[in-house]
C-alpha cells in the first residue's frame, strides 16, 4: 500500500469523523435542551424508550451523546436501569440513519454544502443561522470525506491483495465481524467504520454478505468504546455498558448463526433484505442501499427480540456489575398543585418539602467535609459526583418550592399564612445556599489536590472543631423548622456564635504560622478559604434560626 492511498484513507477518514462531530454538535445546539426533556418525561416504560432512544440519536447523529445523557439521568435518578435499556435499543436503531443517509450518494453537494455552511456560520450573527451552518458544513465535510475515501478504494478493486483479504473475509465471516469490531475501536465511531465499508461497496471491493457481517463487527466495535469510558464511572454506568455489549454481542452472534440459513444459495436474512430494496444486489446493483437497510432492520429485528427479555438483560448487568447503587429521586414528593386552594394544607406540605430539601443541603456539606480528608482521587471523585448530584435535586427543589408558594400568596390568605409563605421563600434560598457552598468547598479540595499541598495536623484539627459547630448549627436549625420549636431554634443561634469566634481564632492562628513559617503559603489561602465558607454556612444555618423565631413571634 502505497503512502498516497495511506494519506487519502487518513484524510478521508479525518474529514468524515470532523464533519461527523460539527453535524452532531450543530444538531444539538439547534435541539438544545430539548432533547433533554424528551428523555427524562417520555421513558417511563421500554418501549417508549426504544422511540425516544431512535430518535434523539436521528437527530443529533451520535448514540455516544445519547448514551452520556441516559447514564447522568440513570445517576440522578430520573430513570431505571430498565428504562435507560430501552433508550439503548433506540439508539442502536437511530445510528443507523447515518448509513441511510450516506447511502443517497450525494457527494457531488460536498463541495456547496461546504461552502453554505461555512457562508451562514461565519457571515450571520444570528445564533440559530449559525447552528445551521454547523449542521451543513458537517454534512459537507462528512460527504467530502466519504468522496475522497472513494477516490483512493478504487484503483484498489484490481489489487490482489486486497481481492484475497476479502476472499478470506467471505469464507471465515468471523474474522470479518473482528476486522469491523478492531477498525470502529480504532476510529471510535461506529458511524465511520459503517461509512468506510460503504464505500468499499461502492467500489465492488466486497459483496452484499462480507459488507454485512463486516457491519456486525462494528456494533461490536463500538460497545468496546462504552466500556473504556465506563471504565472509572459509576457501577450504573458499567452496567449501562454492559448491557449495550451483550445487546449487540449477542445479537451479531445469532446473526452470524441464521446466515448459514438459506433460501437456495442466499442467507434467508439477506434474502428478506433484498425483497424489499430496489436492485439486484446479487448482480452488484444499489449495494449500498441494501447494506444500509441490513443495518437498520438487523438493530430493529435484534430490539424485538430483545424487547420481551429487558428484564433478564438487567438481572444478568446487575449480576455481572455487583454492588449498591445510589439513587436520588428528583422532583417534589409532598407538593400538590390541587391543595393550593386550601392554603394551610399547602402550607403544610411547603414545610415539608423544605426539610426534605434541607437534608438534601445538609448531606452535601457533610460529604463536602470528608472530602477535605480523603488522600485517594476516586475516593474524592465519588464524593463531588455526590454533591454534584444533590446540587441538581436541590435547585430544582428550589424553583418547584418557590413558584408553590407564590400560587399559595396568590389565594385568599390570612396574614398569618402570608408571613409564613414569605418566611419559607426566605429559609429555602438559605438552604440552597449551604448546597452551593459545599460545592465551593469541593472546589477548593480540587485546588489543593492539583496544587499538591497538604495541612498541617493543627489545620486540620481546626477545620474538624469547626466543623463540629457548623454541622451543629445546621443539624439544630434544620430541626427546629421541622419541629418548629423556639428553643432548638435558639440552641441553633448559641452555636452558630461560637463558630464565628471559632472562625476568627483561627483565622490569627493561622496567620501566626505562616509568620513563623510552618505552613505553606498555597495551603494556607486554600485552609483560609475553607474556613470563611464554613463560616458562611454557619451564618445561613442562624438565617433559618431567625426566620423561624420571626414567624413564631407572631404565631
Amino acid at each position: 500500500m502505497n503512502s498516497q492511498i495511506i494519506f487519502g484513507v487518513v484524510g478521508g477518514l479525518g474529514l468524515f469523523l470532523l464533519g461527523m462531530k460539527i453535524m452532531s454538535e450543530g444538531l444539538q445546539k439547534i435541539a438544545g435542551k430539548s432533547l433533554r426533556k424528551i428523555l427524562e418525561f417520555l421513558t417511563k416504560n421500554t418501549l417508549m424508550g426504544v422511540f425516544v432512544g431512535t430518535v434523539v440519536t436521528a437527530i443529533v447523529q451520535s448514540s455516544s451523546a445519547t448514551t452520556v445523557m441516559l447514564i447522568g439521568f440513570i445517576q440522578a435518578g430520573l430513570m431505571t436501569l430498565k428504562q435507560s435499556i430501552g433508550v439503548i435499543y433506540g439508539a442502536n436503531i437511530g445510528t443507523t440513519v447515518t448509513a441511510q443517509i450516506i447511502a443517497f450518494k450525494i457527494h457531488k453537494y460536498a463541495l456547496p454544502a461546504i461552502g453554505i455552511g461555512v457562508f451562514l456560520n461565519f457571515f450571520f450573527p444570528k445564533r440559530n443561522w449559525k447552528n445551521l451552518g454547523e449542521v451543513i458544513l458537517g454534512f459537507g465535510l462528512l460527504f467530502f470525506g466519504l468522496q475522497v475515501m472513494t477516490n483512493v478504494f478504487g484503483p484498489l478493486k484490481s489489487n490482489p491483495e486486497f481481492q484475497q483479504l476479502f476472499v478470506t473475509f467471505g469464507r471465515s465471516p468471523i474474522l470479518a465481524v473482528i476486522a469491523g469490531a478492531v477498525l470502529t475501536m480504532i476510529v471510535q465511531s461506529s458511524s465511520a467504520t459503517t461509512g468506510i465499508i460503504l464505500v468499499l461497496a461502492g467500489v465492488g471491493l466486497i459483496d452484499f454478505k462480507i459488507g454485512f457481517v463486516l457491519i456486525l463487527g462494528t456494533n461490536i466495535g463500538t460497545t468496546i468504546t462504552a466500556q473504556i469510558a465506563a471504565l472509572n464511572a459509576n457501577i450504573t454506568a458499567k452496567r449501562t455498558a454492559w448491557a449495550h455489549t451483550l445487546f449487540n454481542v449477542i445479537g451479531s452472534a445469532y446473526m452470524l448463526l441464521l446466515l448459514k440459513v438459506k433460501v437456495g444459495d442466499k442467507p434467508v436474512f439477506l434474502y428478506l433484505v433484498d425483497l424489499v430494496t430496489p436492485g439486484n444486489v446479487w448482480a452488484g446493483q444499489n449495494l449500498e442501499r441494501h447494506l444500509a437497510n441490513t443495518h437498520t432492520v438487523f438493530n430493529v429485528f435484534n430490539c424485538l427480540v430483545f424487547l420481551p427479555l429487558t428484564g433478564v438483560l438487567v438481572f444478568v448487568v446487575t449480576n455481572i456489575v455487583r454492588g449498591h447503587v445510589e439513587v436520588i429521586e428528583h422532583g417534589v414528593k409532598h407538593l400538590d398543585k390541587r391543595m393550593i386552594v386550601t392554603p394551610e394544607i399547602a402550607i403544610g406540605q411547603a414545610k415539608k418539602e423544605i426539610t426534605r430539601m434541607g437534608c438534601f443541603a445538609k448531606e452535601m456539606f457533610e460529604i463536602a467535609f470528608k472530602s477535605i480528608f480523603d488522600e485517594k482521587d476516586s475516593d474524592r471523585k465519588k464524593k463531588f459526583e455526590r454533591i454534584k448530584r444533590r446540587e441538581e435535586v436541590v435547585n430544582d427543589l428550589e424553583k418547584e418550592i418557590s413558584s408553590f408558594l407564590i400560587s399559595i400568596d396568590q389565594q385568599s390568605i390570612t396574614e398569618e399564612q402570608s408571613r409564613t409563605t414569605a418566611g419559607y421563600l426566605h429559609l429555602i434560598h438559605d438552604i440552597e445556599r449551604i448546597g452551593d457552598i459545599s460545592e465551593n468547598i469541593m472546589d477548593l479540595v480540587n485546588l489543593k489536590t492539583e496544587e499538591k499541598v497538604s495541612f498541617t495536623d493543627m489545620a486540620q484539627k481546626e477545620l474538624r472543631t469547626l466543623y463540629g459547630h457548623v454541622i451543629d448549627a445546621i443539624d439544630k436549625s434544620l430541626l427546629a423548622f421541622e419541629k418548629w420549636d423556639k428553643n432548638t431554634a435558639l440552641q441553633a443561634l448559641e452555636v452558630e456564635g461560637k463558630v464565628d469566634a471559632i472562625e476568627q481564632k483561627y483565622r490569627d492562628n493561622h496567620i501566626e504560622r505562616l509568620n513563623n513559617g510552618k505552613c505553606n503559603p498555597t495551603a494556607g489561602i486554600i485552609f483560609l478559604d475553607i474556613l470563611s465558607n464554613m463560616e458562611r454556612s454557619g451564618d445561613h444555618a442562624n438565617n433559618i434560626a431567625r426566620k423561624i423565631l420571626d414567624i413564631n413571634a407572631f404565631g
